[in-house]
Formats: C-alpha cells, structure tokens, sequence
C-alpha cells in the first residue's frame, strides 16, 4: 500500500470516520482549534441564519481563540462596535482565550500563545492561516460561514488535497530569504501552481533555516493557491513549540512515509538565487532585484505574518546601523506581536531604528494596508503579503505601484532612495 503525505496523514488522524484517507476524499474533520479574528466578519453570518446578538454555543471553549487584532485600535466606529460584541460574545460564552485589546498578528500570537502545535489541525478566517504550517501543523484559512459552524461544532468538511513535493536544496543564509524562495517559487512556476493542493517543503534549505524563515513561507504558501503549507518538524520546531507551550499540552510531529505519493515534485537550488522582487500588480510576477534595480521609492515596509518576526527586523537595524533613511523615503516597520517588539526593544533594535528615520508602528495586521496611503504617484517596496492594486489606499490608488521583496531588499531600497541589490549594505 503507498505510503501517505503529511497532509494524508493529519487529516485521516482528524476524521470523522476514522481510518486512512487518500487525496480527493471528502472528510468530516474535527478540528484542534479555531482562529476567530474580528467578529464583525462573522456578524452579518449570525444575523442571517436568526442570531443577532451571535452565536448561541460554542463547541469548546478552550479551544475558539477569538483575537481583535486586525482592528486593534478601532479605527472607525464600525470596528468598534464589532470589538465591543467580541466582548459580550467572549464573556458569554466564557472563552479561555480572547485577545480584546491586545495588539499583534493573529497568526503570530497564535505561536506566541502556545496555541497551534506540530501535528495539529487548526482552522482559522485569515487566508495567512497557513503560515503554521512552518511548526508541522496542519493549518489553513476559512470563510465567515464556515468559521460560525466550526465555532459551533469543532468539525469541518474539508477535500483531501493532493501533494506537491518542493526540494529547496542549499545552505540557510545569514539573513530572512525565505520570501526570496517563495517568490521564485511563484515567478517560475506561477501563482497557482499549488491551487487547492499541499505544499510539502523538504531539502537542506528547509532543514538548515530557522523557524521564521519556515514560517514566512508556509505563511505565503495561500499566494501560490495552496490550501496548506508544510515543514517537516525537528529540533528546532521543537526548541520553539516547547518554550511556548505553557500549558504543556502533549503534541506529536506528523512526517511523511518514505513511499508517499506526489502529484509533483519540485526542487530549487536555493544557493544558486539572488534576491527576489515581485513587480506590480502581481506574487508572481517576480524577476531577480537586478531587474528592478534604479527604481525610486517614496516608501519601504517591514512587518507582518510573513515578515514582522525578530529575525527580520533585526537584520534592518543591522543594516541601518550608522545609517539613515534616503531624504523623502518614509519607511515603516511594525513587529509581528508584542513578544516581538519586545524582543526587539530588549536587543536595542527599536533605537537603531528610531535613529535612523524609521518610523516604527505598533504591532499588528495595519502595516498591510495603513499606515501611510501611497498615492497614484508614488512607489513603495514592501516586505508585506501582497501588492494588487489598491493594497496600500484602495481603488483609489490602484495606479500606486506596489514592490514585495524581503527584509534585506526593502531596507536597501529604503537607504538608497531606490531598490539596488543589498548584498553591499549587508556587507
């Protein structure tokens, strides 16, 4: 009998039925968590279906983590308003874990909580649900309605996908690449390459990176159309998890078998890249940074679930050390949770920063669409999740053009007032 993907593997341990499970099989899946953000997503879902003051159950108090991140200050009285029901509904139905007020990346503080471990499945109503893929969970976003069943009964049917094997071969770098391997990935091959399939990330790349960098990809594993994204778990994973697991709740790793069965496989020689830039208005329309070399930028941004980590905004101070931002550049950097901009805070990062004309932003899911609208006319170069028209405004800056690169490109650019090669600055 063929052997199993680690996707193969999680899912048939979380049916229903029980039993193995292969690629094309519909489950009923019962879940390890629930990600609920911002409940005035889920609002207009319980006032339909007859409940307008939300949900009347939850299937396990536990194990719903209701966050008010992504509008954490409210902005606009909309927000606000659905803060304040989380509240009530959190209250009511006595939910362990509510993150009223607390600033920081779902996705981030899910990690930093201890509430996602390798092995599990977790379910969640961001697309970036994916990036806990990068601690060998199972993990993937959802939509309002299924989010209000899953709160209500802990299961969801979910496809069986298919498995794409994708060998990043070469040695870690001393510096975040792991959004320089995704976007090759992408520009190479497509953004929905993997469309409704598992990514599994093998190779001594991935063995050899840290955790953020694992992260950063699973988290971007959504771009090229995955539904998960997955690394295989070991000493590192572990040293990570375990630290964060405060409630010492025993958790297994999930490897494939030897045997098991790909649609495809995919493998990249991760020494042989350069540094990556995605292009307007497109993840995949991504050539090496050579080729968008002499553009100016009016702004730079660090930050987010696939790049507000420790790692990434260390390397920017790094860089910046004696140095100042280019005259007419505003470059924002937001770290990914509070743990993080502690950890930054404690290492002297956030002077560094101030000092050289970084204007450093709370923690937070902000720094992908605010602060700081970039006009029709301007040019900014993001280490954020995406760059569609309109990302950084609305429609009406759909002409503003949006540049996705990692943490080292992005500082280099915001330094020289124009995206260039970092390798000198990292020197």
């Amino acid at each position: 009998m063929t052997g199993q993907t680690i996707a193969e593997k999680v899912l048939g341990a979380h049916s229903a039925g029980g039993g193995r499970v292969r690629a094309g099989d519909l489950i009923d899946a019962r879940v390890d968590g629930l990600m609920a953000i911002n409940y005035q997503w889920m609002r207009a879902t319980y006032e339909r279906i007859g409940f307008p003051d939300g949900p009347p159950n939850v299937w396990d108090p536990a194990r719903v983590f209701l966050m008010n991140e992504h509008v954490q200050p409210p902005a606009d009285l909309d927000s606000a308003i659905g803060n304040y029901q989380s509240k009530l509904v959190a209250n009511r139905l006595g939910l362990t874990h509510f993150y009223e007020s607390e600033m920081g990346v779902c996705h981030q503080m899910m990690l930093d909580y201890g509430l996602v471990r390798p092995g599990e499945l977790v379910l969640g109503n961001d697309s970036h649900t994916t990036a806990h893929g990068g601690i060998n969970a199972l993990s993937t976003g959802i939509g309002a309605d299924e989010t209000a069943y899953v709160w209500a009964f802990g299961e969801l049917y979910l496809n069986v996908p298919e498995t794409i094997k994708v060998v990043l071969r070469g040695a870690a770098r001393p510096y975040p690449f792991g959004k320089d391997v995704i976007l090759y990935l992408a520009g190479v091959y497509g953004d929905d390459f993997a469309q409704d399939k598992a990514i599994e990330f093998h190779g001594g790349f991935a063995a050899a990176s840290d955790v953020a960098t694992r992260l950063c990809i699973a988290d971007h594993a959504v771009e090229v159309g995955a539904a998960f994204g997955v690394f295989l778990a070991d000493e590192k994973t572990r040293a990570y998890v375990d630290e964060r697991n405060v409630e010492r709740i025993p958790w297994q790793p999930v490897a494939p078998d030897p045997d098991a069965r790909y649609s495809r496989v995919i493998e990249v020689d991760c020494d042989a890249l350069g540094f990556q830039v995605a292009r307007p208005f497109r993840f995949d329309n991504v050539a090496p940074v050579d080729a968008s070399a002499g553009v100016r930028i009016d702004q730079a941004r660090i930050g987010s679930c696939a790049n507000g980590r420790f790692e990434d905004i260390e390397i920017a101070a790094r860089m910046l050390e004696g140095r100042h931002v280019a005259p007419g550049v505003r470059f924002y950097v937001s770290p990914a949770s509070v743990r993080v901009y502690k950890q930054c805070a404690d290492a002297g990062l956030i002077s560094v920063l101030l000092e050289a004309g970084v204007q450093v932003q709370d923690p937070g899911c902000m720094i992908c669409q605010t602060p700081g609208i970039v006009l029709n006319e301007e040019t900014c170069i993001t280490s954020t999740t995406r760059n569609y028209r309109g990302r950084f405004g609305g429609s009406r800056t759909s002409e503003a053009q949006i540049y996705l690169a990692g943490p080292a490109t992005v500082t280099a650019a915001a330094i020289a007032g124009e995206i260039v090669d970092p390798t000198e600055f990292l020197r």
